[in-house]
């Protein structure tokens, strides 16, 4: 099987010569670069950028690239647009970084050498680590399944260098953190890409038990004799109808011993939706194996927190499923007795994210105590609708877990907005023959419906916050750092948080 794409190394430069197959220049494009940055990187390429931007002059669009082989001892200089100072951000930086790392895995290049002053005085912070996230993850393809391809690069050294003596070492830290992180963001894509008959809820448990192997972290696989004891029929009737029963994975990272604080991650995974006997149209049914990526978020982040040595205490809790039809399978009318102990009339077998997750957060309440509760999912199409892919949606019954995860999202640009949780709403919830109903069964507030109905089961005094991901979770435009495909959306972001806010 071929491998999941171009792995980038980040290294510091030597001294003398430029090595690598190509000298990357990045440069912002507005104002013109003055001079003084221009003569630094001449140094290295015998005035070989000054002599391409005198010949055509930097465009305004982040990531375009002037390709040279004029360059003396460098064989090949590759200058990179940032854009305009004025507009200029992190992910307009990461954009870059993609650009040039797609340009190098299509020349078939090995080695590269990445000059960083243009990056160092853009005005953004962790400039050069930000760079090596765009790389990354622009370097990701899920390819195990496809004849090797022997003329891709499995590996690009990229060697660093500035013209400033130990600048280099000031931010290479910073660079080989990013990479770590950007590893379990593709870590969660790739799991997310795997097709049904390769991850069900029994392997995707085996995939945690691994992950958990040699890393800090304490992995618990709750099999459905388990689920049963505990009453977790929710969970166990979304998976009733598969031949794989439902799971639930918990895995637990304690880097803050001597602290009180726990958080939580709910993640649901959905192997596979049909949409049990409400069908879903065939159209797209295979991108339904991408109904599990909310559960390979918060395995991606619980391998960001083992890897980064994080100061902080959060378990992860998978809900495991695979929503299937046969002679087993739940139907609409069926009245469930969830782990609660409330009752829930399933109106429709394909709004079965919730029913997985309610499960799994009361689960997390009665037995992990958690101080903050976050569960991820891809719930509800509604939340397209609503943002499109500008946004994931947001809903929360506490206004400081809001604002945090909030503020997470605008600096990690995986954004949040947040969706009204008012008790108007809980009308369209109400069931005449249960205690609740699984759906409004009107397409108004789709995605706020999905909220209500988890915060049903929300305990008074837990600060619980609902991502909704559906929407951004995979990319069809590839105008992203992460190009077409599953995005990984949510690791950066909960790893941002809880590096500030889970200690």
């Amino acid at each position: 099987m071929a491998s999941n794409g171009t792995e980038f190394v980040f290294a510091s430069g030597g001294k003398g010569t430029v090595a690598g197959d190509v000298l990357l220049v990045p440069l912002l494009s507005k104002p013109q670069p003055p001079l003084e940055l221009v003569t630094r990187v001449d140094k290295l390429c015998d005035d070989a950028v000054s002599e391409l931007l005198s010949v055509r002059a930097l465009r305004e669009e982040v990531g375009l690239l002037m390709h040279t082989t004029r360059g003396g001892a460098c064989r090949r200089i590759l200058v990179v647009t940032l854009g305009d100072s004025q507009k200029i951000n992190a992910n307009e930086v990461r954009r870059a970084a993609a650009a040039a790392a797609r340009w190098i895995i299509a020349e078939r290049l090995s080695s590269a050498t990445l000059w960083i002053d243009g990056l160092t005085t853009s005005g953004v912070e962790q400039a050069v680590a930000e760079w090596a996230t765009g790389m990354a993850l622009a370097g990701f393809k899920f390819a195990e399944y496809k004849k090797e391809d022997e003329k891709a690069p499995a590996k690009v050294r990229v060697d660093v260098r500035a013209g400033e003596a130990g600048h280099v070492d000031r931010v290479m830290g910073e660079a080989r953190t990013a990479l770590v992180l950007a590893d379990a963001v593709n870590y969660a894509r790739r799991l997310a890409h795997q097709p049904a008959n390769v991850i069900n809820p029994a392997t995707l448990a085996a995939e945690a038990r691994a992950l958990a192997k040699g890393r800090k972290l304490t992995c618990t696989v709750l099999a459905a004799a388990q689920l049963a004891k505990l009453g977790m029929n929710g969970l166990l009737a979304v998976g009733q109808g598969a031949r794989h029963p439902s799971c639930l994975i918990q895995l637990d990272y304690r880097g803050a011993r001597g602290a009180r604080t726990r958080t939580v991650l709910v993640g649901k995974a959905i192997t596979f939706d049909t949409g049990g006997y409400s069908i879903k149209p065939s159209a797209g049914l295979e991108e339904l194996k991408f109904d599990k990526a909310g559960g390979a978020v918060v395995l991606g982040v619980l391998r960001a927190a083992a890897d980064l040595k994080l100061k902080c205490n959060v378990t992860g809790v998978v809900a495991a499923a695979e929503n299937a039809i046969s002679e087993k399978a739940y139907r609409p009318g069926d009245i469930i007795r969830m782990m609660s102990g409330k009752t829930v009339e399933v109106v429709n077998t394909d709004a079965e994210g919730r029913l997985i997750l309610a499960d799994a957060l009361w689960y997390a309440q009665q037995k992990l105590a958690p101080t903050a509760l976050v569960d991820v999912a891809t719930l509800t199409g509604g939340v397209g609708a609503a943002l499109g892919k500008g946004a994931a949606g947001l809903m929360s019954n506490d206004d400081n877990l809001a604002a945090d995860l909030g503020e997470a999202g605008r600096r990690t640009h995986e954004r949040l907005w947040r969706l009204p949780l008012w008790d108007d709403y809980r009308e369209l919830l109400k069931s005449n023959e249960a205690d609740i109903k699984n759906v409004a069964g009107k397409r108004e507030a789709l995605a706020i419906v999905g909220g209500m109905f988890l915060k049903e089961f929300i305990k008074d005094g837990t600060p619980w916050a609902h991502l909704d991901i559906a929407a951004v979770a995979t990319d069809d435009n590839g105008k992203g750092p992460a190009g077409k495909g599953a995005t990984g959306f949510g690791v950066r972001l909960l790893v941002e948080f809880l590096q500030r806010h889970g200690a």
